[in-house]
């Protein structure tokens, strides 16, 4: 049987794809454009921002990992945000082949000092991909307020 959550992740990075096209095609060096609607927040923010929250989730708490954070406040290319995001991918398979036959297994421990937190893979896996397509939502309405129409995103793309 498949790693589901290989599966399901694969489906991530194909549409993650057709945004870094999009950026790179339409959205340029606007990427790390503040717009005030968004409290000053660029594009570029939004997607370190979300390979943090794949460390913080997968990595440092379900994994036990000790990975650093990427500076949010940092001006960032979109070539930087490819490899970043290489690192992401293979950190999600390194998760999911941790668990693979198993997502259900407990995962537990003290997210913050005062903050006890026990979920699973199938909680994690979902927290951290719902919140990129969030975030990515977000980042498709900036790209609208900067002018440009983004493609359509989603995972079954027509």
């Amino acid at each position: 049987m498949a790693n589901l959550l290989h599966v399901q992740y694969s489906l991530i990075i194909e549409s993650r794809q057709v945004v870094f096209q999009f950026l790179q095609e339409q959205v340029k060096e606007q990427l790390n454009t503040p717009l005030e609607t968004f409290n000053g927040k660029t594009i570029g923010y939004l997607y370190l921002h979300i390979a943090n929250t794949y460390i913080a989730w997968a990595a440092n708490f379900a994994l036990g990992d000790d990975i650093k954070y990427f500076d949010q406040q940092a001006k960032v290319s979109l070539i930087q945000l490819r490899n970043i995001f290489e690192s992401i991918d293979e950190l999600m398979y390194r998760f999911s082949d941790s668990f693979v036959g198993r997502p259900e297994t407990p995962v537990k421990g003290f997210k913050w000092p005062e903050k006890y937190i026990e979920t699973n893979a199938f909680g994690i896996f979902t927290h951290v991909i719902s919140h990129e397509f969030h975030h990515k939502g977000q980042a498709m309405t900036m790209a609208r307020l900067l002018g440009h129409i983004p493609p359509d995103t989603d995972i079954m793309r027509f």
